[in-house]
C-alpha cells in the first residue's frame, strides 16, 4: 500500500511541476484574478511541506526556521520571489530543487515501516492535528493534490488576464 501512495505522489508532483516548468520565470510571481498564491509560492511551499513531511516521517523532529517563514502557511505571498531567488537563484532551479526534495520524500514513503506509522505522531506539538504518521500520510496525499488543484486554477485566472497564451 505504502508503494501506490508513493507512487501517487510522485506522478501527482511530477504532473504539477511541469505545470509549473511551462510558467515563464517573468510571471511565476503574478497574482492574476486576485489569487493571493502564485506559482512561486506554491512550489516553494510544497518543498518546504516535503522537508518538514520527510523529518516528521523518519526522524520524527519538526523544526521552525527561515524556511518556514518564507514559504509557511502564514507567510508573505508578496515576497515569495525574493524569497525564491535568495534560496534556489532562479525559477528553474526552484522546481529541480523542489522535484529532488519531494523524490526524498516519497522514498522515506516507500521504505516507511506501516507499523510505525500507526503510532502517535512523534512531534508532539502536531499531534492535535495527526494523531498517528498515518494520518500526516493522508494529509501530505491531501497537500499535494490542494495545491496541484491551486496551480491549475493561477493557470486558468493567468489565461484570462493574459499572461499566458491560451490553452
Amino acid at each position: 500500500m505504502l508503494t501506490a501512495i508513493a507512487d501517487a505522489l510522485a506522478h501527482d508532483r511530477r504532473a504539477n511541476l511541469d505545470l509549473a516548468r511551462a510558467i515563464p520565470d517573468t510571471v511565476c510571481d503574478r497574482s492574476p484574478a486576485g489569487l493571493v498564491q502564485s506559482p512561486c509560492w506554491i512550489v516553494c511551499h510544497l518543498g518546504l511541506a516535503d522537508t518538514l513531511q520527510h523529518a516528521a516521517l523518519t526522524t520524527g523532529t519538526r523544526r521552525r526556521d527561515a524556511y518556514f517563514d518564507q514559504f509557511g502557511p502564514e507567510s508573505d505571498h508578496a515576497r515569495a520571489r525574493e524569497h525564491m531567488l535568495a534560496r534556489y537563484g532562479s525559477w528553474s532551479d526552484a522546481i529541480d530543487a523542489v522535484a529532488a526534495t519531494h523524490a526524498r520524500l516519497v522514498e522515506a514513503i516507500r521504505s516507511a515501516d506501516p507499523e510505525r506509522l500507526g503510532t502517535p505522531h512523534p512531534v508532539e506539538s502536531i499531534r492535535a492535528w495527526f494523531p498517528t504518521l498515518n494520518d500526516h500520510l493522508i494529509y501530505i496525499v491531501w497537500h499535494e493534490g490542494n495545491h496541484g488543484g491551486q496551480l491549475r486554477a493561477w493557470i486558468h485566472a493567468a489565461r484570462h488576464a493574459d499572461l499566458l497564451p491560451p490553452a
